[in-house]
């Protein structure tokens, strides 16, 4: 895999698991390019379940769809995408540590079109972007953390 980024969260491994999983809410509430999330399949989450996501891009509205392939509950997340020129497939997995969960972020950018001359760049860019997202979704998660004690 071309891409990797690891981060700890001080929260346990079912919240946190939950978290990624409940991508309709999670990618909004954390990343603010992205307009909305819509889960367009039927039923509880799992394998085949479908999202679409609209993202402002270079001035327009661009949807884009994301694909659950695998799910190992509280252990691993599997998916496959179709942002613009690339076709990501990756994996989130999911480990208890002393202090709370290590989410560890994989995957290859597989780009198309004249984009497949460059997968290294296309990786880097996805892996800019996988960084930031994790670290926005930490802040997220422990913050939610911090006012579920204070309660």
């Amino acid at each position: 895999m071309a891409m990797q980024s690891v981060i700890e969260i001080n929260r346990p491994v079912e919240p946190v698991y939950g978290f990624f999983l409940d991508l309709e809410r999670s990618i909004v509430r954390t990343d603010p390019t992205v307009e909305s999330v819509v889960k367009t399949t039927e039923g509880p989450l799992g394998a085949g379940t479908t999202f679409r996501l609209r993202q402002p891009v270079m001035g327009k509205v661009r949807e884009q769809t994301m694909r659950v392939t695998a799910v190992d509950p509280n252990r691993r997340i599997d998916m496959e995408a179709a942002f613009g020129p690339v076709r990501p497939r990756f994996s989130l997995s999911f480990e208890p540590t002393g202090g709370g969960t290590r989410v560890t972020f994989r995957g290859d950018s597989r780009p198309i079109g004249p984009f497949k001359l460059i997968p290294f760049l296309m990786d880097r860019i996805g892996q800019r972007n996988w960084d930031r997202r994790l670290r926005l979704m930490k802040a997220a998660l422990e913050a939610q953390g911090d006012s579920a004690r204070d309660s």
